[in-house]
């Protein structure tokens, strides 16, 4: 600091100086040099500041000694109330895909067939459902001399359902014509038969209808069914049924309940004695009713073991010299469920079978005039199985059952025409034992297939053989859908180790296994409009399903499908 001080002040006296010169602008001259010299002669020093450790004294301060009360108010504010006008917003419902209840289907075959059927039924309703159905198949030409072995099958019904709170309410009609021809004689035969001659026909109407209940939150659920039956022929056979069916079952705790199943069968049957052309009248009644009792260990459905148990009384009034009219059954079975997907189950019982005029002629339509008529007494059953299902795709089920009868049926040509065939009763103990085994695999909707093979084996008194029922059977069925837009559909059907006996000629003979393979494509255009194409009997064989009955060849039928 003091450098500077003192280096200003001599610039101060410098420029001092100068300016008492007058400069004189107008002169020429030259400036002297002149050199000033600043010598620094004064050396500065300050004294070393001594230093200070005390610390600064607090500022007393004085604190109050007033007393501060404090006092609390309690407010309420009223406020008005509050009233928000919330508008929940709305998820549309997505389209339902509109139904198409009716449809219409043509076709046309080999063998001169024609084929029409035709649904017209109710769609989406809550209340009710009703359906119409007409169908007629025939095929004029068959497989022994044209027409002669032709056949038809036409049906009209109606069906209805009333949907009630609780209640469902069922009615249905139905009326079908079938025309067969008894083409079970001898090519060799001279002159051949008129085909009126040896025509038959069925006309039957079955009537039927119901009221059930099944709640799930209900302890009492209930089924009740009446129908009856008409049945003619070309031979003036006739044959009325009744039928009145009830099954119940009322909980009596979450792992109890009781149950009863009981059936009525009134039936009537007149026919045309073949040799002296006398007309028969036969009334057959019939009466089932079995109690039951129901214990679960489990209350979740699948788990845990059911027992079912009870007992079966019928009376019946068949004629046969060994019927007894009173019968009585014991009925149990237990079922094991390991798991949702695993069960095994076991059980013994017996009952009266109910057999008709009208449920011969659904399984052999080439029957005689005034065939016995008797009820099957299945005096003893013991069954056994298990079935389940091994994932998602596959399921299983096999067992046994080990059956003893009374007056078993079997069918035999007549001794009085060869062409038609008698019913033969074994009034003593006939012994069945049946094993099967089921494989099922299902892939949602694109893939289904199901096979099932059954073993017989029989034990006869009376009879050498058990006439026209089958030693083996298997059944394979198979649907897929590729794209939605070709379904295909093939059945397999074979069975083996069928015996005939005719008792005309005293002749038995074991007939040829039947292999029958079905096969049909489905190819849809759009949601209204598809063809078809079927093809039956693949394997082209003339298999007797009854002996001297050929069924036809391959055979084709092709035709579209309308649906409105």
């Amino acid at each position: 600091m003091k450098i500077f001080l003192a280096i200003v002040f001599s610039w101060w006296s410098v420029l001092a100086v100068a300016q008492e010169v007058e400069p004189d602008w107008e002169q020429e001259g030259e400036i002297d040099d002149a050199e000033v010299v600043i010598e620094k002669e004064r050396e500065i020093s300050l004294p070393t500041a001594s230093r200070r450790f005390e610390p600064i004294p607090p500022i007393a301060t004085t604190r109050p000694t007033t007393n501060i009360t404090y006092q609390f108010q309690e407010v309420t504010p009223t406020l008005p109330g509050l009233n928000p006008q919330v508008r929940p917003l709305k998820i549309k419902n997505p389209p339902l895909d509109k139904l198409y209840g009716n449809y219409l289907k043509l076709g046309l075959g080999t063998f001169i067939t024609p084929y029409a059927e035709l649904f017209a039924n109710s769609t989406r309703d809550n209340e009710y459902s009703y359906g119409l159905r007409l169908q007629h198949e025939s095929s004029r030409l068959g497989p022994v001399d044209g027409a002669n072995s032709g056949n038809s099958d036409s049906r009209i019904g109606i069906s209805g359902k009333y949907f009630a709170s609780g209640h469902t309410f069922r009615a249905r009609a139905e009326y079908q014509r079938e025309r067969y021809h008894f083409y079970g004689y001898s090519p060799l035969v001279e002159p051949e038969p008129e085909r009126d001659s040896i025509r038959q026909i069925f006309n039957a109407i079955a009537v039927s209808g119901g009221i059930a209940r099944a709640e799930v939150d209900a302890p009492l659920n209930y089924d009740v069914e009446a129908k009856f039956i008409h049945l003619s022929d070309d031979y003036q056979a006739s044959e009325n049924q009744i039928e009145l069916h009830l099954k119940t079952n009322y909980i009596i705790a979450p792992r109890l309940e009781i149950g009863l199943e009981s059936d009525l069968y009134l039936m009537q049957r007149r026919d045309q004695n073949p040799e002296t052309r006398a007309e028969n009248t036969l009334s057959r009644n019939l009466v089932r009713v079995r109690p039951y009792l129901t214990y679960r260990t489990s209350i979740g459905a699948g788990e845990g073991l059911t027992v079912k148990g009870g007992f079966t009384v019928a009376h019946e009034n068949d004629t046969a010299s060994n019927a007894d009219r009173l019968h009585v059954y014991p009925y149990a079975l237990a079922t094991l469920h390991f798991s949702d997907a695993f069960q095994v189950y076991a059980g013994i019982d017996g009952n009266i079978e109910a057999t008709s005029l009208y449920s011969f002629t659904r399984e052999n339509p080439y029957l005689e005039a005034d065939v016995p008529l008797l009820h099957t007494n299945r005096n003893f059953t013991f069954r056994g199985g298990a079935k389940g299902r091994i994932n998602s795709l596959f399921g299983f089920h096999a067992g046994f059952s080990a059956n003893n009868y009374k007056n078993l049926y079997f069918y035999a040509n007549s001794a009085r025409d060869s062409t038609r065939f008698t019913v033969l009763y074994d009034p003593d103990n006939v012994f069945e034992l049946n094993l099967f085994g089921e494989i099922s695999l299902n892939s949602t909707e694109q893939f289904r297939s199901s096979l099932r093979a059954d073993v017989y084996t029989y034990s006869v008194e009376n009879l050498d053989e058990p006439w026209h029922r089958p030693g083996f059977t298997l059944s394979w069925l198979n649907s897929l859908n590729l794209y939605e837009k070709i379904l295909l559909n093939a059945e397999l059907q074979y069975m083996s180790g069928v015996q005939g006996l005719n008792l005309a000629s005293g002749t038995t003979r074991q007939l040829d296994p039947i292999a029958d393979l079905h096969f049909q494509a489905d190819y849809l255009f759009s949601n209204r409009f598809s063809a078809f194409v079927k093809v039956r009997n693949i394997f082209a064989q003339n298999y007797e399903r009854f002996m001297n009955y050929p069924s036809r060849g391959i055979m084709f039928l092709g035709g579209i499908t309308y649906s409105f």
